[in-house]
């Protein structure tokens, strides 16, 4: 009985260590914030009850962002018309301070929810693609290419990347990308 209690009491914490890394995910999925928290509190309900299926060898970041992916998945299902609800709300994605966030959060908010969800595992949380694919439930190749859409409109829609390429930001080429892609 006190493995089980240690055991809950460490997953607690991991689990609020990770909160505010996995309601940044949540909001990307959800697209509003009162749907983001709902969906945080029924995923860390889940996973604070699923502790034993904890995957032993998994890393527990990798499995709680899965976790909150799958009951995303799962709420869509039950739903009429899930993806009839339109863009998601541009201020969910704005970073203080960054003279390009409400353009870039504008951009985020037009994209598909798989879309915004690649890219931010890949750029926001650093994941690799495999990761990403565990997460989503998909293969590498399936998340490069919703990278590569992603930021393809970026470029269509974004006029000022431009000058952030001359600011010297770093960007990743797209084709550099494709050719990820195709490994």
């Amino acid at each position: 009985m006190a493995l089980t209690e240690r055991l809950g009491a460490s997953l607690r914490t991991k689990l609020i260590t990770l909160s505010p890394r996995l309601l940044r995910y949540a909001n990307v999925l959800a697209g509003d914030r009162q749907s983001a928290d709902a969906l945080m509190r029924t995923a860390c309900r889940k996973i604070l009850d699923g502790a034993g299926a904890f995957p032993e060898g998994v890393a527990f970041d990798l499995w709680a962002f899965g976790e909150l992916h799958r009951e995303w998945l799962g709420q869509l299902r039950s739903h009429n018309n899930p993806l009839s609800r339109g863009p998601a709300d541009p201020a969910l994605f704005e970073a203080p301070g960054d003279p390009h966030s409400a353009q870039i959060a504008d951009i985020l908010a037009k994209l598909p929810p798989q879309q915004r969800s690649a890219v931010l595992l890949i750029y926001g949380e650093g994941f690799s693609y495999d990761e990403a694919g565990k997460i989503l439930d998909t293969s590498p190749q399936s998340v490069i290419a919703r990278v590569s859409r992603a930021l393809a409109a970026f470029v269509e829609r974004a006029d000022w990347l431009e000058s952030v390429a001359l600011s010297g930001a770093q960007v990743e080429p797209l084709d550099q990308i494709n050719r990820q892609a195709s490994k």
